[in-house]
């Protein structure tokens, strides 16, 4: 029953259930932000957005319903995202800093990786878990706090979420990871667990967690050198500083 359970949750939610979730009015605005608004222009823009969506009663609460939209609901293509809008990983960070109470933070964050904790590689898409990754890397530069933020949280969720499945769940992890490196959404892990910005704990725990069990090849794969690894002219668009 658990095992059977476990193949469930690895069904990736379609797109059109998370569409459910937000107005068609929030939806059409948060397409035109991610489709339309520029690198630099986007503040007056989530302003907008933020006043007529999150700064109303209840509005916040809507946060992680927005954040689970905007990873499985709406997949930019290759022209969009070399286009120079604003990509979903900033506007994610954005809401994630819009949070004022704790529970829709955890919410938020809970929305952006709950893909990870299922994700199997011959039924997931990588688009789904690409944004947290990206806001990750690209948080480190200045805004390192939110990256080791992610990092703890979800190495919480591993533990806890559902300690009947953990082992089912840190593999499924592990597959994020080595897939993201893969499908050339970054080059090397190194940029997290050489990285001498994040918490000396979680760049420990992060290279701990990805040699356990894994195999052998998959994890040298992932660890290679940046210097050894083409990096895509694609990735090249894709990471860029908040």
């Amino acid at each position: 029953m658990l095992a059977r359970t476990v193949d469930i949750c690895r069904f990736a939610t379609p797109g059109w259930c998370t569409t459910l979730s937000i107005s068609p009015e929030m939806e059409t605005q948060l397409l035109f932000l991610m489709n339309n608004v520029k690198w630099g222009s986007q503040k007056r823009y989530q302003l907008w957005f933020a006043r007529k969506h999150l700064m109303v009663p209840g509005g916040e609460e809507r946060i992680p319903d927005i954040v689970r939209f905007i990873c499985c609901g709406y997949h930019p293509t290759n022209e969009v995202i070399q286009s120079g809008v604003i990509a979903r990983w900033a506007v994610i960070g954005w809401l994630l800093t819009s949070c004022s109470k704790g529970y829709i933070v955890a919410n938020a964050k809970l929305a952006l990786f709950y893909d990870w904790l299922f994700f199997d590689e011959t039924k997931g898409n990588v688009m789904n878990i690409e944004p947290a990754m990206l806001l990750m890397l690209n948080s480190i530069s200045q805004y390192v706090d939110i990256t080791n933020m992610l990092l703890e949280f979800l190495f919480l969720l591993i533990e806890h979420y559902e300690v009947r499945r953990k082992e089912a769940i840190e593999q499924c992890v592990r597959c994020a990871f080595t897939v993201l490196v893969k499908k050339g959404v970054l080059p090397s892990l190194e940029l997290l667990t050489c990285c001498e910005k994040l918490s000396p704990l979680l760049r420990q725990k992060l290279v701990a967690f990805l040699s356990s069990t894994s195999p052998v090849e998959a994890v040298e794969a992932c660890l290679k050198p940046v210097s050894e690894v083409s990096k895509p002219a694609e990735l090249k668009k894709r990471v860029c500083s908040i």
